[in-house]
């Protein structure tokens, strides 16, 4: 017999993913906005495990969507792991300034992916 997950986790209460334990006072690295707990927050790796990366940084979802829809993992690896110079990268500034005007839930779909960028 097959069990949904959600019925296995005992979470039938819950709607969505369970909140990220977020730090009292924390703040997204790459926006410098509130972190809330909640859906809006997911975990990134700086380096991605798939390039053997380890570290977890809670960010916002929409944060954590952008810098993904511009870089490829290879990318990230290679240059974009740190925070400054994933903030000095012009398509990340445009999107910083873009999204600080936006309260610390707010959650949009990015339009470019790497999917549609041919990548």
């Amino acid at each position: 017999m097959v069990v949904k997950r959600r019925l296995r986790a005992n979470a039938h209460d819950q709607l969505g993913p369970p909140a990220i334990p977020v730090a009292a006072n924390a703040r997204c690295p790459l926006c410098g906005r509130p972190l809330l707990e909640d859906a809006s927050t997911d975990l990134h790796h700086p380096i991605p495990k798939s390039q053997g990366g380890r570290e977890v940084v809670p960010m916002h979802r929409i944060c954590h969507q952008k810098i993904h829809s511009v870089f490829t993992e290879s990318e990230l690896a290679a240059t974009y792991h740190d925070w400054p110079t994933l903030r000095a990268h012009p398509v990340i500034a445009t999107f910083i300034r873009w999204v600080a005007r936006k309260p610390p839930g707010f959650y949009d779909r990015n339009r470019t992916t790497n999917a549609r960028r041919g990548r």
